[in-house]
């Protein structure tokens, strides 16, 4: 068997040339080119808003506030929910929440589900 050497001209070369002729592999392709090919859609223009709502009866973080967390996350618009600092580690003190969304959020759908979880809410002003 003959073994080949190739120079580091000849590999330069040779990439240069598969780019010339087309190349459709994304790993031979320049970042910006595989961007023009491939754009990346994204919403981050759309503005994130808060609302924050008092909840009664939350009373514990291990167990309330997770519920009312989790039918808060599932409304449409949703980024996050947050509750507000507490004075104590094992207590809700203040039951607010707030919320992170993007578009309109829908707050008849929110208080329904807030209540289907157990609890009644109303908003607050921030």
């Amino acid at each position: 068997m003959k073994k080949r050497t190739f120079s580091a001209v000849t590999l330069v070369a040779a990439g240069l040339l598969s780019g010339l002729v087309g190349c459709d592999d994304p790993k031979s392709q320049l970042p910006s080119e595989r961007l023009a090919r491939n754009p990346v859609v994204s919403n981050e223009s759309e503005e994130t808003k808060t609302v924050s709502f008092k909840v009664d009866g939350m009373t514990c973080p291990s167990g309330c506030y997770p519920t009312v967390k989790s039918a808060i996350a599932k409304q449409k618009g949703v980024v996050d929910v947050e509750l507000a600092p507490q004075k104590e580690k094992d207590v809700i003190d203040n039951p607010i929440v707030f919320v992170k969304y993007k578009g309109k959020l829908d707050l008849e759908s929110t208080f329904k589900a807030i209540s289907r979880a157990g609890f009644e809410a109303e908003s607050v002003s921030n």
